[in-house]
């Protein structure tokens, strides 16, 4: 056997690796708690995770079988045929993304699979998902003067809800053993970051974009590690920006990012080769002080009618102002979200299979009052 085929027969076998059995598994309720959180009758379910990456990962798996397993072996597979991907393919891409992942991450996934009873394989496929699907989405970031009662920011998350990736929404609240605080805005079975928001004020949204395609590559860190990174490690901006730049990236992709403690707020035009910041200063928009946005990609009309939108409003944006204008413009269909990351607040509306999240109600969540809880306590 050749060297070449020895270690891809080494990664066949750790790709498709069966789930644990041992007597050595972790507790999953010392590492991990569900509870919920209700506004009238629509209710979002709270995962409260601490410790290792494995013992986070298995916890998560072990709490939330049902809903992991329905997302990587339903909703997954679903969304691979939308994309016209085989399970060859994606295990390649995959391939590519587990070069540039912090290992603590990898022991995650292994962890989510052994709780929940998954492969690997079928872990992996699920997360490698977000960076190989478009997502057209909204975002932008307020401080003062446009938001005068402080740091605001949305993601609206505009993607395909056939697959039934809504039906198990989630506030995963993680305290690693490395690392900052933080919420995952996302699904019960879901490692990697869409939206979030940290306990060091920092908050992030995304936005998919093909602006600089001839450079793609899926060697890099994916989007929803890129996200990961920043929202378990920053503690500023200048901090932020540089876990999104200094690393290796896949494909052209938008970011947002406020600060809330130091009341600063940017965008990021990325793709695997260049990183381009964007102040209120230089936004290549319509804009004011104190304001960020990017609808659709960088060269979509969007920008135009978001920025016409956030205008109006201009001096009285606020939590109110921004659930209406997501649901004015019909933005945020998978899940609409608004985070105040000076305060440590977020509220969140998600769809079901009839309605899309930005006409649903929001939900109001507090991370401060969520780490200040008995079981981050023990």
């Amino acid at each position: 056997m050749t060297k070449r085929s020895a270690l891809a027969a080494l990664f066949a076998a750790l790709l498709f690796s069966p789930p644990l059995r041992c007597a050595a598994a972790p507790d999953a309720h010392r590492y991990g708690r569900r509870s919920e959180v209700r506004a009238g009758d629509t209710v979002v379910t709270v995962l409260f995770l601490k410790g290792t990456p494995y013992q986070m990962g298995y916890a998560h798996g072990k709490l939330c079988a049902a809903e992991a397993r329905h997302l990587a072996r339903t909703t997954a597979p679903a969304m691979l045929r939308g994309l016209g991907k085989t399970t060859a393919e994606v295990d390649r891409i995959w391939a590519g993304y587990a070069r540039h992942l912090r290992r603590e991450y990898l022991e995650e996934l292994r962890g989510l699979a052994d709780g929940a009873g998954l492969t690997r394989a079928e872990v992996y496929r699920l997360h490698a998902m977000p960076d190989i699907s478009e997502w057209h989405c909204t975002f932008f970031a307020a401080a003062p003067p446009a938001s005068p009662s402080g740091v605001l920011q949305i993601r609206a998350l505009d993607y395909e809800t056939g697959a039934g990736i809504q039906r198990h929404p989630a506030l995963i609240v993680c305290k690693p053993n490395r690392g900052v605080p933080f919420v995952n805005v996302g699904w019960l079975g879901m490692c990697g970051v869409v939206s979030g928001m940290n306990a060091a004020g920092i908050a992030m949204s995304e936005i998919g974009d093909d602006w600089a395609k001839a450079t793609d590559s899926f060697d890099g860190r994916p989007l929803t590690y890129v996200m990961r990174d920043v929202v378990q490690f920053a503690r500023s901006m200048n901090g932020a920006v540089s876990l999104v730049r200094d690393r290796p990236r896949t494909t052209s992709l938008l970011y947002c990012l406020s600060s809330g403690r130091e009341r600063q707020i940017c965008a990021l035009q990325t793709s695997r080769r260049q990183c381009r910041v964007y102040s209120p200063a230089n936004l290549p928009f319509r804009t004011r002080p104190g304001l960020v946005y990017l609808s659709m990609g960088m060269d979509s009309d969007w920008n135009q009618k978001v920025g016409n939108a956030l205008l109006k409003r201009y001096g009285t944006l606020n939590v109110h102002a921004a659930q209406e204008l997501m649901r004015t413009l019909k933005t945020g269909n998978l899940h609409a979200v608004v985070f105040r990351p000076d305060t440590g607040d977020l509220w969140v509306a998600n769809a079901t299979d009839d309605t899309m999240a930005f006409d649903r109600p929001y939900v109001r969540f507090s991370l401060r009052d969520a780490l200040r809880d008995r079981f981050f306590r023990r």
